[in-house]
């Protein structure tokens, strides 16, 4: 793969896989250190890289790479139980967020959107490492069922149950997290 093809790639996915490795640490050294990582890998292997599967390897990478990380520093997140509340709404406005370019959006809403970006931050950060990949892979990354099954190596089935199981967790933490 010639050089200016890769640097355009870089281009294309830096910033999706920084956010995924973002997600999954919750720290923003160590997701550009993943990010650098992962382009790094990348290069070594740009040869044997397909374009049509280029994101899928990419995010697979910097997902192993987390879950290294994560490995070496034995770090687990205690689970909250709480009451529930609409995980779908949240997530989908902070996408909504995240994507919008209002020009002049007023403090007050900024300040909302800002909280609500750190409730559903939060309330992933304490799910179990593969609910949280599912999650990010789905509703941050928009990757189909069948992308993330075979960026993961999972059956669909096993995706679609953990998407499952971490929206019913995701309820519960956001509850939690809300007083509710």
């Amino acid at each position: 793969m010639p050089e200016e093809v890769f640097l355009d790639l870089v281009k294309q996915y830096q910033a999706q896989i920084y956010q995924h490795a973002l997600y999954l640490l919750n720290s923003p050294d160590d997701a550009k250190d993943v990010t650098q990582e992962t382009f790094i890998r990348a290069w070594n292997y740009n040869a044997e890289l397909r374009l049509e599967t280029v994101q899928s390897w990419l995010l697979k990478c910097a997902n192993n790479l987390c879950i290294d990380l994560l490995r070496r520093r034995r770090f687990q997140v205690p689970l909250t139980i709480g009451d529930t509340e609409e995980i779908e709404t949240l997530v989908h406005h902070q996408h909504e967020d995240m994507a919008s370019d209002s020009s002049n959006p007023s403090p007050e809403a900024l300040y909302i959107r800002q909280e609500r970006q750190q409730l559903v931050q939060q309330a992933i950060a304490q799910l179990p490492l593969h609910f949280r990949t599912v999650v990010i892979m789905r509703k941050i990354n928009e990757l189909s069922f069948k992308e993330i099954a075979a960026t993961l190596n999972q059956p669909i089935g096993t995706v679609k149950s953990n998407m499952f199981r971490a929206k019913k967790r995701l309820r519960d933490i956001l509850g939690n997290l809300m007083g509710r």
